[in-house]
């Protein structure tokens, strides 16, 4: 085996430093993952070694920073398969039903990131693909980000509360995306509800819950008034019926910015997966 030269190892950092979060590579073969073993016509074990060859790319998912570091810290980058899918599934992700599912920019039509699947390559192998720029800016490398700690930072919530708080999530949804609804404008002046729980989650007495609904910045915001926003937001909250532990907590919904809020405010409280709030593609053109 050929030792890499000092010459060799920069042009291969350089390489290596032209990588970031969100950049991808179409046409550079199949995903690997592992199934049940099956014995091969010889009799031998398969190993479950499986290759999907339906993946038109891969789009990387590790962190910049560990992607340039030098191969002898972090020899292997994670990545995801980029998968085509039917214009039905386009319009459910960027109403951010499809959480599994992100967008990159400079993609082919109806490509999309699977997040729900992952592979670690070599550094040596990234750097052979073909490079193309996933993010066009800050703006949307955050977005990226945040779409991966969104997906892979689920807060799993007690069944009972989940089965609570489906008729807010209907409401959200079936009005998020309608213009001329009020209770829509003010559900896409929120960024964020998030559940503050006044008790541990495994409580089996009681666990009141404040809903805190963190605010677009005011230029943002269909309804710039936070009292009208609370009005259209308030009844859907007031009339859930709670199961289990559950209830809504005498101070039950707080309208704050994010200035507003402190960081334990923030810290103790879980982001509430009613899907667009969390997940629509408001920004990514």
């Amino acid at each position: 085996m050929t030792e890499k030269t000092p010459e060799s190892d920069e042009v291969f950092l350089a390489r290596l430093a032209e990588w970031q979060q969100g950049d991808f590579s179409l046409d550079c073969g199949d995903f690997l993952f592992r199934d049940v073993s099956e014995p091969t016509d010889e009799g031998e074990d398969d190993g479950g070694a499986v290759f999907d060859s339906e993946t038109v790319g891969f789009a990387v998912i590790s962190q910049t920073c560990d992607v340039a570091r030098e191969s002898e810290r972090v020899p292997y980058v994670s990545v995801c398969p980029m998968v085509v899918v039917d214009a039905k599934r386009i319009g459910e992700i960027k109403r951010g039903q499809a959480p599994r599912f992100g967008f990159l920019s400079a993609t082919p039509d109806d490509v999309v990131v699977d997040f729900s699947r992952t592979m670690s390559v070599s550094k040596e192998l990234l750097v052979s693909w073909e490079r193309q720029r996933g993010c066009e800016d800050e703006r949307q490398q955050l977005e990226f980000a945040r779409a991966l700690e969104t997906f892979f930072g689920r807060f799993a919530f007690p069944d009972a509360f989940v089965a609570s708080v489906a008729s807010l999530r209907k409401a959200i949804l079936s009005k998020y995306s309608k213009g001329e609804s009020d209770l829509g404008k003010a559900v896409r002046s929120i960024r964020e509800i998030r559940a503050y729980p006044h008790a541990s989650w495994s409580d089996m007495a009681a666990v009141p819950i404040t809903f805190i609904a963190i605010l677009e910045d005011e230029g943002k915001r269909e309804l710039a008034d936070r009292e009208e926003i609370r009005k259209q937001i308030w009844p859907k909250i007031s009339a859930i019926d709670w199961k289990g532990p559950f209830s809504l907590h005498e101070d039950g919904l707080h309208m704050a910015t994010l200035g507003d809020l402190t960081a334990a405010d923030y810290l103790n409280s879980y982001p509430l997966d009613v899907n667009s709030l969390s997940f629509a593609r408001r920004y990514i053109a």
